[in-house]
């Protein structure tokens, strides 16, 4: 009896280690599209040293990048304000504070963005320097940018491009890096930051 049992249990570990586990479908494969990318040379965006960016390579400038002077009097400070602007059918994301997202490598972008809004001739101020009689201070979302992504949008014949610029900014120098630009060459195809 003994050795029918061991030999019904021995047949049942082989069985069950010959038995096959069901064949798990592969994850569906991403795609990206295709970008179309612009190295920027690092170019640095300085007070009376503004960039522009081409990211379709058309010949044209797409978004504008600078540096304006402002005096307020009524709040008895002074303002350095670095900020890109876009043109026609060159679109920036705006919020309600006119801000544009610091996106992170991976991030998408696309046609929609909770709590932005797509919008062309737009100008947002990335960061500034804040200066009174007392104190000098930094402020906006991109003042301790590394490599963040700006997102852009570009339209052609009532289609939407999705793309990015990368930025980094240095308050200790005063300037803004441009690092890289990229532009999605499939119309209305969401796309990754840094991609």
């Amino acid at each position: 009896m003994r050795k029918m049992l061991m030999a019904s249990l021995v047949a049942a570990c082989a069985f069950t280690a010959c038995k096959k586990e069901p064949v798990k479908p592969a994850p569906p494969i991403e795609t990206h599209p295709q970008m179309l990318y612009t190295d920027l040379h690092d170019a640095e965006v300085k007070y009376l040293q503004p960039k522009t960016v081409d990211v379709n390579n058309d010949g044209a400038a797409d978004f504008s990048f600078g540096v304006l002077l402002v005096g307020d009097p009524v709040l008895q400070r002074d303002r350095v304000q670095f900020g890109v602007s876009s043109g026609i059918e060159r679109n920036l994301l705006n919020d309600a504070n006119d801000q544009s997202p610091k996106l992170q490598k991976m991030e998408i972008v696309s046609k929609n963005h909770p709590g932005y809004t797509w919008w062309q001739i737009s100008h947002i101020v990335l960061a500034e320097k804040i200066i009174t009689a007392t104190n000098t201070s930094w402020d906006g979302i991109w003042k301790n940018a590394a490599h963040n992504y700006l997102p852009i949008q570009v339209e052609k014949e009532q289609k939407l491009y999705h793309g990015w610029i990368e930025l980094s900014f240095n308050t200790a120098e005063e300037k803004l890096v441009l690092h890289r630009a990229a532009l999605s060459k499939e119309a209305e195809k969401d796309v990754k930051a840094g991609y």
